[in-house]
């Protein structure tokens, strides 16, 4: 069969299927369409890095109705799979024998569980098994440890991890790293190390088993079902050159947040192509620098209290506050809007919560026009931990030069900040809405006084004229 008919039919089939079961109102808030028609959760729990014995109580957490997590992501490299699919299949057997327990003392079921929700697993092929053979081992193992999920239908999304490894980043060894590979990978093909492009075979065995799967969908035959493809950690040069040799285009790019706001190229080429952007390192990548950016994160605080008030006020609790809604929550929520994905690893069953579908969807509708615009400014400046100012910049149309003068908000004093702007010139200064400044000619014969009245990261413009 023709190879874009099979495409073609996977994507109708995938898609069909992984639309079915029950589907909250919040869905529509916390989930898109990948360009294969699969609805994907937008949020999702990362436990790559999760000590293995946190795993087990973090994923039950997880994947109960409050929280309500349908989407984990991890990778072939963390060794956790198999402890994944263990952890999801007796969250949903305690979850059934509390419920038929609940059936037999109160006579009812409660809630519907006897067919709980697909979920979703993005895993990934790590830059030792790059090359056409050793990607196709590693996703066969990986297929096969997340196989004894038995309870509910897998949706297994497969990435690259890396393009290759690269001994200039410094916890990469890429020598050390091929050594002390299990014989029978070496066997299968070979170091990827030595050839930059490996990930260019490692793609055509991703296409061919996607191509596969499809076949396996048509008869029923398969679980998990690989249901999309596609990379992570890419630079803007290798996935061009992806772009251009697919034959099944990447369906999911997961990359750093650090992208989302400051690789604008990359950002574009992944929309031009459509490909879905999943954003990893969220609450490191951007809450860490807080002290280093009062101003931005005061921004995300007060964002963060309208919300709870305006979630008050839709539930009709306007007297009393009964949300507390986090700079986290706020971040990730505005992420959300935007349709990008989100990983966050919490172990806590609090910030589990915090992190959830359920909470972001009660906060999404209320993000006003305003809260994005003041987002949009606040989270590049806590990335890279940058005083965020409002900046007033003065023209000096006079014949002669002006001096200007901050004046002191409460004892009113005028205090000098530009000594001399010649006629022509503009001088712009960093401010605060609400200061007050005071333009003087040098014989003091005009005086124009302004009132700083834009936000964080905008600009206002003044002109010192007669």
């Amino acid at each position: 069969m023709n190879l874009w008919l099979v495409v073609l039919l996977a994507s109708h089939l995938f898609a069909a299927d992984a639309s079915s079961g029950s589907s909250p109102a919040s869905d529509k808030l916390t989930s898109t369409k990948l360009s294969n028609g699969i609805i994907i959760p937008l949020v999702g729990l990362g436990i790559g890095n999760l000590p293995h014995e946190q795993i087990p109580s973090v994923v039950h957490n997880s994947l109960q109705p409050d929280v309500d997590i349908r989407l984990v992501d991890t990778a072939h490299a963390s060794r956790n799979e198999g402890i994944l699919a263990k952890a999801i299949v007796d969250s949903d057997t305690s979850r059934q024998a509390g419920a038929n327990n609940n059936k037999r003392t109160r006579g009812s079921s409660g809630n519907n569980i006897e067919n709980p929700p697909p979920i979703h697993v993005v895993t990934k092929v790590w830059y030792t098994h790059l090359g056409y053979e050793r990607t196709k081992r590693s996703v066969e193992e990986s297929l096969k440890a997340l196989q004894a999920v038995s309870t509910r239908q897998v949706y297994v999304h497969m990435l690259l991890h890396w393009p290759r490894c690269n001994d200039d980043i410094p916890w990469m060894n890429c020598d050390e790293e091929e050594n002390n590979l299990p014989q029978y990978v070496k066997d299968v093909g070979p170091a990827p190390h030595l050839e930059i492009y490996a990930w260019k075979d490692s793609w055509k065995a991703l296409e061919e088993l996607y191509v596969e799967h499809s076949h396996r969908k048509k008869t029923g035959k398969t679980k998990p079902i690989l249901a999309s493809i596609g990379v992570s950690n890419f630079e803007l040069e290798d996935m061009t050159e992806l772009l251009e040799i697919a034959k099944i285009s990447p369906h999911l790019y997961q990359g750093n947040s650090w992208k989302v706001f400051h690789d604008p190229y990359l950002m574009t080429l992944l929309r031009d192509n459509n490909v879905f952007f999943q954003a990893y390192g969220v609450m490191n990548g951007i809450l860490h620098r807080m002290d280093e950016s009062p101003v931005a994160f005061n921004m995300l605080s007060d964002i963060s209290r309208e919300l709870a008030s305006s979630v008050d006020a839709s539930e009709g609790y306007e007297s009393q506050s009964t949300h507390v809604i986090t700079e986290a929550t706020v971040l990730l929520a505005h992420l959300v809007n935007s349709d990008i994905g989100v990983i966050p690893r919490a172990s806590s069953s609090a910030h589990q919560h915090e992190n959830s579908p359920s909470s972001l969807s009660k906060v999404i509708p209320h993000l006003t026009a305003t809260h994005i615009q003041q987002l949009q400014k606040a989270v590049p400046a806590l990335m890279k931990g940058e005083t965020l100012n409002a900046s007033i910049s003065f023209s000096n149309s006079l014949p002669g030069p002006i001096q200007i003068h901050w004046i002191h908000p409460e004892t009113k004093e005028e205090m000098l900040v530009a000594h001399t702007v010649h006629s022509g010139q503009v001088e712009v200064i960093q401010s605060h809405p609400g200061h007050r400044f005071v333009a003087y000619d040098t014989e003091r014969e005009v005086r124009k006084e302004v009132v700083v009245d834009v936000g964080y990261g905008e600009r206002q413009h003044y002109s010192v004229e007669l």
